[in-house]
């Protein structure tokens, strides 16, 4: 067998170890975010703060020790089959003085009964990537160690969608396969992906699509060519298969990480008549045929798990909301009064739904509990219809929901302190991961070398003085004004704790001035 089509757990380890994986936080994947979408579907999942969460894949502990930070009084357990990447994590970990987190080198179809069950299990980027045996050992591990409330994450490429993908990777594999050298893959790749993509005008309208994405292909990273573009195994499947798959298994599908895609209100009346007559599995399976789906965030529960109410009024106040990132962008591209009068057309983009979608812009990215939005922010006649403003808002990706919102804040503390995960990263590259467990690019130099500052020891003129000493400003005139825009921005960004009772921990990550 060629190497570049073993499918063997000493194969698919060499290949993350041939092209590192660019490993990063997964934000659909975060127990938060689970928990909201579990209670929206009717589940009462587990509660976070104390959750146990497990990983499989886990890589370098990219999307599973950001959780741990946020979370220190939640248990996290990753296994990953790549030796260098858990070896990676673990130092992070130690330097981050971490307790509640914990990487094996392991196979998920053996990982040891010592580490108990899970209220969430997390498999990002492992179904469709895997042969058939270890799809089967995911699911019998979580019918086994899967809470009796819990919830699975599953990600996978998904059909139609991905019958135009396919039709590039053949291209890809008849190129490629015969390789040996991983670079000289990713190298072929890319010349045979813009051979084909550049070649001319197709000669039928809907060769069009497999070009395009041929030149998209051209330019994605290695990570992303090396490890799903070229991936062996890279099987796609239809939704009412995986569904199958899981019922053989005991688990139930209960919704999508991103909940909004399950909507049917931006589709035709005779679509939604349609779906209107189908059960869960099948409407969700019409969902992505009308939408051409190609990628997936499962949910699945236990089948013998009660099968949950719709969302009602109470569950619905006892959440948080923010605005979305959509919603955040507003002032700058001049869209909030076009979401409000989405939301309310008798508006005209005015009105108390423009008052609390400003209001929420200006908080972003923290919260407001919904029941206290009546109080503080003075709705008028939009009180009594409240909630149906935010069901619907929600749905249309104009605002999120949390029943556990991000402990951060956006209005610096005296003495502020940043994520630790996100000093220690600022030292050595320019992407840190926020509050809000997503990977943001600062590229302020300047900015980078004030992040690991922020430690909780100095307060706003210890900052300036740091500044000066360290010479961060070339002009020490302006390091007033320099710190300020930048806290701002860092709060701004979800890089600031609400939380300051481990502020100075660890020791490791603080940051001391030279003496003189």
């Amino acid at each position: 067998m060629l190497p570049s089509l073993d499918t063997s757990n000493v194969a698919l380890a060499r290949r993350y170890q041939e092209i590192p994986y660019d490993a990063l936080p997964h934000r659909a994947s975060h127990p938060a975010r689970l928990a909201t979408v579990a209670a929206l579907a009717g589940h009462a999942a587990p509660g976070v703060e104390r959750c146990s969460v497990l990983e499989v894949g886990c890589n370098d502990g990219s999307n599973l020790i950001p959780m741990a930070v946020a979370l220190p009084g939640a248990r996290f357990v990753g296994c990953d089959l790549s030796a260098p990447a858990i070896a990676a994590g673990r130092r992070a970990v130690a330097a981050l003085g971490l307790t509640n987190v914990t990487l094996v080198e392991d196979d998920l179809a053996v990982l040891g009964r010592e580490h108990g069950e899970f209220d969430y299990v997390v498999a990002h980027g492992v179904y469709s990537w895997v042969p058939g045996h270890v799809r089967d050992a995911l699911f019998a591990l979580a019918r086994e160690r899967l809470a009796r409330e819990g919830v699975l994450y599953v990600s996978f490429n998904v059909l139609p969608g991905c019958r135009v993908r396919q039709a590039a990777w053949d291209v890809l594999h008849h190129h490629v396969d015969h390789i040996e050298d991983a670079r000289a893959r990713l190298d072929a790749a890319r010349q045979v992906a813009r051979l084909v993509a550049e070649t001319g005008p197709a000669a039928l309208e809907s060769d069009q699509a497999v070009r395009a994405e041929l030149r998209a292909i051209a330019q994605r990273s290695d990570s992303e060519l090396y490890h799903d573009d070229l991936a062996v195994p890279n099987e796609p499947v239809l939704f009412h298969s995986f569904a199958r798959h899981a019922a053989h298994h005991g688990l139930r599908y209960l919704a999508d990480a991103e909940f909004p895609t399950m909507t049917e209100a931006s589709h035709s009346g005779q679509a939604q008549a349609h779906l209107a007559t189908l059960d869960p599995v099948e409407r969700e399976q019409y969902l992505d045929f009308i939408r051409l789906r190609r990628f997936r965030q499962s949910l699945l529960v236990h089948d013998s798990a009660p099968a949950g109410a719709a969302m009602d009024a109470q569950r619905l106040r006892e959440m948080h909301v923010s605005a979305s990132w959509e919603l955040a962008r507003g002032p700058s591209t001049g869209g909030i009064h076009k979401l409000a009068r989405k939301l309310d057309p008798a508006s005209g983009g005015g009105g108390p739904v423009r008052k609390l979608l400003d209001a929420l812009v200006a908080r972003h990215p923290a919260t407001f509990e919904i029941a206290s939005l009546h109080g503080r922010l003075d709705l008028g006649p939009l009180s009594a219809r409240l909630d149906a403003i935010l069901t619907n808002a929600h749905d249309a990706g104009i605002v999120e929901l949390h029943v556990q919102p991000p402990s951060l804040t956006v209005e610096p503390l005296d003495r502020p302190v940043a994520s630790p995960l996100a000093r220690l990263q600022a030292r050595s590259g320019d992407r840190v991961t926020t509050l809000l467990h997503m990977a943001v690019a600062i590229g302020d130099r300047n900015a980078l070398q004030l992040l690991p500052l922020i430690d909780g020891t100095r307060d706003r003129a210890a900052l300036v003085s740091a500044v000066r000493e360290l010479g961060i400003q070339r002009e020490p005139s302006r390091a007033a004004e320099f710190v300020d825009f930048a806290l701002q921005k860092f709060a701004r960004l979800g890089l600031l704790m609400a939380d300051t009772a481990t502020a100075h921990e660890p020791a490791i990550l603080q940051t001391v001035l030279p003496t003189r």
